[in-house]
């Protein structure tokens, strides 16, 4: 997981080719800068995998124990975005596998509100490693909890 706030990613270009040329399968998009540009860098879009990682009951719970509810509606796309929850504060996964044809996945289950809306990022972790090796500093792997 790259980051439990974000669902978007970047990479600095050299190693999003080096990953691509490794036959590791990530949809990327160039990064626009505003203003001078820090360097080369390719946008991760993690696709959305599966109908649902959580247990609905169970996030519930979980989420409105924390924030008093569990989270809000979007009244212009009518999307349900549960109020977030630290990494370690997620129930586990119940997505199972990780079989698909891409090596980085959205959750299908909103997270945050409004402008700070999120979905869960996984990375397989060949990947993930790679990624790690390159940049220790920005990333980490972190083990996520399946039942």
């Amino acid at each position: 997981m790259p980051n439990w706030q974000f669902d978007a990613f970047c990479l600095e270009r050299s190693l999003a080719e080096e990953a691509a040329a490794a036959g590791f399968t990530m949809p990327v998009r160039p990064v626009e800068w505003q203003g001078p540009a820090p360097g080369d860098a390719l946008q991760v879009v993690a696709p959305v995998v599966g109908d649902r990682w959580f247990d609905a009951d169970e996030l519930r719970m979980r989420v409105t124990a924390k924030h008093g509810a569990a989270g809000v509606q979007c009244d212009a796309c009518g999307v349900w975005r549960w109020y977030p929850l630290l990494s370690e504060e997620m129930p586990p996964y119940r997505y199972a596998s990780f079989d698909g044809p891409v090596d980085v996945a959205a959750s299908p289950e909103w997270f945050g509100d409004g402008m700070s809306a999120f979905r869960q990022i996984v990375v397989r972790r060949t990947l993930a490693e790679l990624i790690v090796a390159a940049s220790p500093r920005d990333f980490r792997i972190r083990e996520i909890a399946e039942r």
